[in-house]
C-alpha cells in the first residue's frame, strides 16, 4: 500500500521495493557508477528480509531517489540503484525456481510481467522493468531473462562478475529457502516471498522534478549519515549546484569517467578527485574531499569550471598511467622511461606530485624531474618509509608549488623536497640490511645495481620483467634440502632468507636444475652469470649470515649511484 505526498516539487511515496519495480519503469542514467556490491552486501540485505518476514514486520530500506521524466515515464535512478538490482536479481531467482514447477505457472507468468518486465505499447514490445547503465545493462537483462543463454554474453567487467554474484547468491538461497516448505507449499510459500518484498520491504520513493533538485536531496539525505561514496557525493553536489546547465554538468562527468576507465584501479575515481585537489588546491583526506567540494564550489558557473577543469585533468591524469599516451608525444624517451617505473610502485603520496609535474613542468626538465622523484621513491622504499605523514605533507606541498609555477627548476624541486630526501649515508645503510619479499621489485633492484657497476648512464631505467629471460634466484633457497646448508640456523635462514644480499639474477635455465642444491652445487653456475653481483658470490667459500651482510653492504655502495639524489 503506497502513501503519497508532495512537497515543493518532490514526490515522496512510501511503498514496497517490489511495487517500486512492479509500478513504476526505471532507468540508471549513463552518468551513474555500475553494480557494485559485493557478497557481504547481498546476503546482508536477503538476511534482513529473512529476519523481517520471519518476525512478521516490515523492513525499511531507505530513500530511493529519482527524477521523473513524464515525457518517457521512466525515472532515473539517482540513489537506490544497488537495492533495486539486488531485489531484482532476488525475484528472477524466485521465479527460476519457481519455473520448474507446473502448478506455479500462473505466478511465474505474474513475476514476469508485473516485477521484471512490461510491455510498451508505443514500441510494441516487451521493455525490463528496470534497466541499468550502458555498461552493465546489455549483461544483465541477459542475466535475469530466464530463458537466455548467460554464457552466449560473458562478463567484460568487474560489475558483470558481481551481477554473476549475486545472481549466484540469490539462486543458492531460493534453493535453502524451498528446502524449508514441503513440496506442494512451495509456490503459496515463495508467493507469500514475493507478497513481502512487494508491500513489507518498504522504501520512500522520491520524484523529483528536475536533476538539480534531485541531486540536491541526495546531497542532503547522504550528508545525514547514510553510507555512500564520496565520489558519489561529490557529483550529486555538483549536480545540484549547477541548476540550469545540469545537462552540461552530467556531459562532463560522463567524460571524466569514461576518461578513468582507461585505469585499472577500483578506486580510481575517489583518488582521481583527491589527487587533483592535492595538487591544484590544498592537501585533503579522501574521507573529506566531498567537505572541501562543498567549500570550494558554489553556484551554477563555478560548478560548471570545476568539471571542465576535472575533464582536462582526468585526460592528463590517465596519460600519468600510460606512458604509451599520445600526451607524450615529442617528449624524450627518458621522460616515459622514468615514468614507467614510477608507475611500477604506484607510490600514491607522490601522484599529486607526478600529475603536477605533468601538467605544468617545463618539457626540457621533465625528464630530471621524474628521475629525482624516482630516486626519491626507491629510496623511501627500501627505508620502509612510504607511509610516513610527513612524507605525504611535503609532496603534496611540492604538487601545489608545481602547479602554481612556483617551483619550475629540478633544482627548486630538489630543495622543497629536501624532507623526504633519503640521504647517501642513511640509504647506505638501510640498504644494507633490507629485504624484498616482492620478486619483481628485488628484480628491478638488482638489475639497476649492475647497471651502475657497468657505469650505464642511466642505472635507474633497467627494467625487466621477463622472467623467462632474468629470474631471482635466492642462494639460501627458500626450500631447503635437509643438511645441504649447515652454515645455517632456522631462525637465521628466516631472517636473512630475503635480504637483497642473498638474492641475486640468473639465466632462467641454469635457476631450473639449481634451485634447491647446496652452495658448492650452485657455484658453477653463479660463477659463469654475465652479472658481476651474481658471479662474485661464487668467490666466498661458503655462504653464511656473514656473507650475505658484507655482499649486502658492498651492494649498498652501488646503490647510491643507481638511484642519486
Amino acid at each position: 500500500m503506497a502513501t503519497d505526498a508532495s512537497v515543493r516539487g518532490f514526490d515522496f511515496s512510501s511503498m514496497g521495493i517490489g511495487s517500486v519495480l512492479k509500478l513504476h519503469r526505471l532507468k540508471v542514467p549513463p552518468y551513474q557508477r555500475e553494480y557494485a556490491w559485493d557478497t557481504e552486501e547481498v546476503q546482508q540485505l536477503f538476511a534482513d528480509f529473512s529476519n523481517a518476514k520471519f518476525e512478521n514486520k516490515d523492513y525499511f530500506l531507505g530513500t530511493i531517489v529519482t527524477i521523473s521524466n513524464p515525457s518517457s515515464k521512466v525515472l532515473e535512478i539517482v540513489d537506490g540503484q544497488q537495492r533495486l538490482t539486488t531485489t531484482a536479481i532476488l525475484i528472477s531467482a524466485i521465479r527460476n525456481y519457481l519455473s520448474t514447477i507446473t502448478s506455479a505457472n500462473i505466478i511465474v507468468e505474474s513475476i514476469n510481467n508485473e516485477f521484471l518486465s512490461t510491455i510498451d505499447r508505443v514500441a510494441g514490445q516487451r521493455v525490463p522493468r528496470l534497466a541499468l547503465n550502458i555498461d552493465d545493462n546489455a549483461f544483465f537483462e541477459c542475466l535475469i531473462d530466464h530463458g537466455s543463454q548467460r554464457e552466449k554474453l560473458p562478463p567484460t567487467r568487474e560489475s558483470h562478475r558481481l551481477l554473476i554474484n549475486a545472481s549466484n547468491i540469490a539462486k543458492l538461497w531460493v534453493e535453502n529457502a524451498a528446502k524449508q516448505f514441503a513440496v506442494a507449499d512451495v509456490p503459496s510459500r515463495f508467493n507469500d516471498w514475493i507478497e513481502f518484498i512487494e508491500t513489507n520491504a518498504t522504501v520512500v520513493l522520491l520524484q523529483a522534478q528536475n536533476a538539480s533538485q534531485a541531486f540536491k536531496m541526495f546531497e542532503t539525505l547522504n550528508d545525514r549519515g547514510m553510507k555512500t561514496n564520496q565520489a558519489d557525493l561529490v557529483k550529486s553536489y555538483l549536480f545540484g549546484q549547477s541548476d540550469k546547465r545540469i545537462a552540461e554538468a552530467i556531459a562532463k562527468w560522463s567524460s571524466v569517467r569514461d576518461n578513468l576507465e582507461e585505469m585499472s584501479d577500483d578506486d580510481r575515481l575517489i583518488n582521481f578527485l583527491r589527487h587533483v585537489f592535492i595538487a591544484t588546491r590544498n592537501f585533503v583526506r579522501a574521507e573529506d574531499i566531498y567537505e572541501e567540494t562543498q567549500k570550494t564550489v558554489r553556484g551554477d558557473a563555478n560548478a560548471a569550471t570545476f568539471l571542465s577543469e576535472l575533464e582536462r585533468l582526468s585526460r592528463v591524469y590517465v596519460a600519468t598511467y600510460r606512458t604509451d599516451s599520445e600526451f607524450w608525444t615529442g617528449h624524450p624517451a627518458a621522460t616515459t622511461k622514468a615514468l614507467r617505473i614510477i608507475n611500477k610502485f604506484d607510490i600514491k603520496p607522490v601522484r599529486p606530485l607526478v600529475l603536477a609535474l605533468a601538467l605544468e613542468f617545463p618539457q626540457n626538465e621533465l625528464a630530471e624531474a621524474f628521475r629525482l622523484v624516482l630516486s626519491i621513491t626507491v629510496r623511501l622504499l627500501i627505508a620502509s618509509a612510504t607511509r610516513s605523514g610527513t612524507n605525504e605533507q611535503t609532496f603534496a606541498a611540492a604538487a601545489l608549488s608545481v602547479f602554481k609555477k612556483e617551483t619550475n627548476t629540478v633544482a627548486k624541486l630538489r630543495t622543497i623536497l629536501g624532507r623526504v630526501i633519503v640521504s647517501d649515508s642513511d640509504f647506505r645503510d638501510t640498504f644494507a640490511a633490507a629485504r624484498s619479499s616482492k620478486a619483481d621489485y628485488a628484480r628491478y633492484y638488482l638489475r639497476s645495481i649492475e647497471a651502475a657497476y657497468a657505469k650505464d648512464s642511466e642505472p635507474w631505467f633497467v627494467l625487466n620483467d621477463d622472467e623467462a629471460s632474468i629470474t631471482l634466484e635466492h642462494v639460501l633457497p627458500k626450500n631447503r634440502m635437509a643438511g645441504t646448508w649447515p652454515t645455517f640456523s632456522e631462525e637465521d635462514a628466516e631472517r636473512f632468507g630475503k635480504r637483497l644480499g642473498n638474492l641475486c639474477l640468473l639465466q632462467r635455465t641454469p635457476n631450473s636444475t639449481i634451485d634447491n642444491d647446496s652452495f658448492d652445487a650452485k657455484k658453477p653456475a653463479l660463477r659463469v652469470s654475465p652479472y658481476h653481483f651474481t658471479n662474485h658470490i661464487s668467490d666466498f667459500d661458503t655462504w653464511s649470515s656473514e656473507k650475505i651482510e658484507e655482499r649486502q653492504a658492498h651492494m649498498a655502495e652501488w646503490a647510491i649511484l643507481a638511484w642519486p639524489i
